[in-house]
């Protein structure tokens, strides 16, 4: 009889017969081990990042907490999307591909990325990076080093600038 199992290395969910299989190697990153590190999933159990109807999470939200320039819109959050979110100040000449609408003359026109991945068990994974800003990136009061990447966790204080958000998952 099948079951479910999740993999010890990337979290991707297998099925196969526990007590006919003595080694597996997962289809998805290739780790190879004893069936025993393998934990088995509870029946009945859902994966983070699933909801009952199978859907699974988006992609999360930053949401404005403070600045001292004026925020140009009524909706204080930002919606992130899939793969490169380049964030930066609003502005015709911006090459962000989220421009946030703010007149924060310390946040660049292309400030930080935050690359949107989604892992193997359908759970989204957000990783922030300074994109060579002028005035750094700020992940909760700790300045980003070049070429430094963060995994964001929910409630994640992000500063650009004089600008302050929230990091929101969905």
């Amino acid at each position: 009889m099948k079951s479910r199992s999740i993999c010890p290395s990337c979290k991707a969910v297998l099925e196969f017969d526990r007590a006919v299989i003595s080694v597996v190697k997962c289809p998805k990153c290739n780790y190879r081990g004893n069936v025993e590190n393998f934990k088995e999933q509870a029946q009945g159990t859902e994966l983070r990042g699933h909801s009952s109807t199978g859907k699974l999470y988006k992609p999360g939200k930053l949401e404005l907490l403070e600045s001292d320039a004026q925020w140009l819109q009524k909706e204080k959050t930002v919606d992130l999307k899939r793969d490169i979110n380049t964030l930066g100040r609003m502005s015709p000449n911006s090459t962000a591909t989220v421009q946030l609408p703010v007149a924060d003359p310390f946040i660049s026109r292309s400030h930080a990325i935050i690359n949107v991945k989604m892992k193997a068990d359908g759970v989204f994974e957000h990783r922030l990076s300074d994109n060579g800003s002028k005035n750094g990136t700020f992940h909760n009061s700790e300045h980003l080093e070049k070429d430094e990447i963060i995994i964001l966790m929910p409630d994640d204080i992000i500063k650009l600038g004089h600008t302050s958000f929230k990091f929101i998952p969905e």
